[in-house]
């Protein structure tokens, strides 16, 4: 690529040829003139001085014209050279990992050790940029930057490859439980919270290996893969790291099916809700119900959300889903009996929209729904972000009449202390602390902790994925009544029969 320098000489170049060229043919055509009037005056030195002029001016104009016609972009000496070292870290950049890595294969020992290279991102880094400047965005990088040089520079390159993304080279012996052990600490190590600006920074990060082979190195194609991977580790929750399968290729292949035929579907008529009920296990009177999105495709038939729903929050898909979804939920709502709600699951990505409250507004009026008919259901994941703008937005929401739950709580990062000051009604028992009751010794420890803690802030707590009787007695013993799963009834659509009839027997039974 020619550099600016470079643009600017050739101007330079294209006006001294012009100017030389036309000052050569002036000139000659001066020299014409003399020559006709010597012919009749006999002035034979002001041909000579003339036509000296005139030879010079139209040889400088040859040679400049020379000069930008035969100039290449190779001859310049202004050419931009792809720097090794990332300006804002310190590190190796991207061309600098790829030059290294060459090296570190050519004297690798493949009977010994294995080279993995990981690649290492900075989950939500545009929010830090957004929320605290592009300043302390940098200050976050170099910070990380130095960890991971402390952890693992020693041990092989360490690179800035892009924005938020770092990657290292490291060898490993054939033992998987080394590869975990240092993953966890840079995990850890890069996690740890960062103070700048008078603010904490919560950092999470998610990481993706790949082996190296000798005889296949291609810089690209091996960040391509730690990328396949960092993105299967992502899907289990932040925090996480996954080693590249060729699998996960088929599966990218997939989510890209899956996004073309999302765009069909969103504009078509595909989309459908379902309704699980919410009970009070006491009196086995339904209080609730929560919406499931289901996606019947015409030929591949129901999709799972946990499929589509993150390949719609990455394209940008997921407001247009969501507002179909909150749209539906409140015409179904309405049929309801006074008291019974409707909990609508919401993406972090519409909640961080200034126009959310306003169109939750917009629906309840056009709809007829009642603001208290409607439960919005917000992941604990959400909390992590921006706490004053999220306490706003549900400060908004509640202004409304609508009740927030937190969904999942108990298997994400929330900071306790930060629950205190969020207008919130609802704590949601996720279903996997649910599960191990009566199968660990501490299941219900933990249960009866979260139980004490919504106690303690005033809230309502539901328990999600009871699928038998013994999970239900140990949740009344901890002080849990709201319950949610498959004991209580399948999720169903609107007017079809559940199975939360066929419960009813063994649910005043408990509560004798």
């Amino acid at each position: 690529m020619m550099s600016v320098n470079g643009k600017r000489r050739n101007f330079l170049l294209r006006l001294l040829t012009i100017l030389s060229s036309g000052f050569g043919a002036f000139s000659l055509a001066f020299v014409a003139l003399m020559v006709f009037a010597s012919n009749t005056t006999g002035a034979p030195g002001s041909v000579i001085i003339g036509s000296g002029i005139a030879a010079l001016s139209a040889l400088a104009g040859i040679g400049f014209a020379f000069a930008y016609f035969a100039e290449t972009p190779g001859q310049t000496g202004d050419e931009e050279v792809s720097p090794v070292v990332d300006p804002i870290t310190s590190l190796l950049s991207r061309c600098g990992l790829e030059n290294e890595l060459a090296h570190v294969l050519d004297g690798q020992d493949e009977n010994d050790t294995r080279w993995m290279l990981v690649s290492i991102e900075i989950d939500a880094f545009r929010d830090i940029n957004d929320t605290h400047g592009q300043e302390t965005g940098d200050r976050v990088l170099r910070i990380v930057a130095n960890r991971l040089k402390r952890l693992v520079g020693n041990l092989g390159p360490v690179a800035r490859i892009a924005g938020s993304e770092f990657a290292f080279a490291i060898a490993f012996g054939n033992d998987d439980r080394e590869i975990a052990a240092v993953m966890s600490a840079v995990i850890n190590e890069v996690g740890k919270p960062i103070k700048a600006d008078r603010k904490t920074i919560t950092v999470f990060c998610t990481a993706g290996l790949v082996e190296l082979k000798r005889d296949n190195l291609s810089i690209d194609k091996m960040l391509r893969r730690t990328n396949l991977a960092r993105a299967t580790a992502r899907a289990s929750g932040l925090g996480n790291w996954a080693i590249y399968h060729p699998e996960m290729t088929r599966s990218a292949s997939y989510r890209k099916w899956i996004e073309a035929e999302l765009v069909r579907a969103v504009n078509g008529d595909e989309f459908d809700l379902v309704y699980q009920p919410q009970v009070n296990s006491l009196t086995g009177e339904t209080v609730g119900y929560e919406a499931l999105l289901r996606w019947t495709h015409p030929k591949k038939g129901v999709i799972p959300p946990s499929e589509f729903i993150p390949v719609a929050e990455k394209y940008g898909l997921i407001s247009q889903i969501g507002s179909w979804v909150m749209q539906r939920a409140c015409e179904d709502a309405r049929a309801l009996p006074p008291g019974v709600t409707v909990a609508i699951n919401v993406s972090p990505i519409q909640l961080k929209c200034d126009r959310f409250v306003n169109e939750l507004a917009k629906m309840f009026e056009q709809t007829g729904t009642r603001p208290e008919q409607i439960e919005i259901e917000i992941t604990e994941n959400v909390l992590i972000d921006d706490h004053d703008a999220v306490r706003r937005q549900f400060r908004s929401i509640r202004s409304l009449g609508c009740s927030i739950a937190i969904d999942d709580f108990g298997t994400g990062y929330s900071n306790l202390g930060s629950l205190a000051d969020l207008p919130f009604t609802k704590l949601k028992l996720d279903r996997s602390l649910v599960a191990r009751l009566g199968t660990r010794e501490n299941g219900g420890a933990v249960v009866s902790t979260i139980v004490n803690l919504a106690r303690a802030l005033d809230v309502d707590i539901l328990a999600e994925g009871v699928e038998n009787e013994d999970q239900v007695v140990l949740l009344r013993a901890a002080g849990c009544r709201l319950m949610q799963g498959y004991y209580f009834g399948k999720p169903v659509a609107f007017g079809k029969p559940g199975d939360d009839e066929s419960r009813a027997a063994p649910l005043q039974k408990l509560s004798a």
